[in-house]
């Protein structure tokens, strides 16, 4: 280790951190809180289209050729249910890592990676998921057009 390379913890002989990952580490954590912002805003978003498509969908289903608005309305409801949780994670391993690169505190990017260990394993669930459901969609497609024909 080099003069110029500070530890997070300098009495272990464990794992360090350099001056160059921290610096790497806060810009993942702006950017990490930039997009959770973002997906808040979104999110809100979600709520009133979805909020306005469960009051007004049945009544626009009558005037045009959405007659399931509302059903589409709770659709967006439980999507942004789906969405807070990673956007908590994500503010976690941003807030966490950030208050660790500031003041040395291993304990607080042990919580910043918890939340990112979360956030990229929920990822992978909804990622298998929404694979999963591409295949019987295509199965299904592929078995009614068999039958159809």
């Amino acid at each position: 280790m080099t003069m110029n390379e500070e530890t997070m913890n300098p009495g272990t002989t464990g794992l360090s951190v350099t001056e160059s990952m921290k610096s790497d580490l806060l810009t993942a954590a702006k950017w990490t809180k930039f997009l959770c912002i973002i997906g808040c805003i979104g999110t809100v978003l979600l709520v009133l289209v979805s909020i306005i498509l469960m009051i007004f969908g049945s009544f626009m289903g009558t005037f045009t050729q959405l007659p399931y608005g509302a059903a589409i309305g709770v659709l967006y409801l439980i999507i942004a249910a789906l969405y807070i949780y990673p956007i908590i994670k994500g503010f976690q391993f941003a807030n966490g890592t950030k208050a660790a690169c500031l003041t040395d505190d291993e304990n607080e990017l042990a919580r910043g990676f918890s939340g990112l260990s979360a956030l990229l394993r929920f990822m992978g669930i909804i990622t298998i998921i929404i694979m999963v459901l591409y295949v019987l969609i295509i199965f299904g497609a592929f078995i009614t057009a068999v039958m159809l024909r």
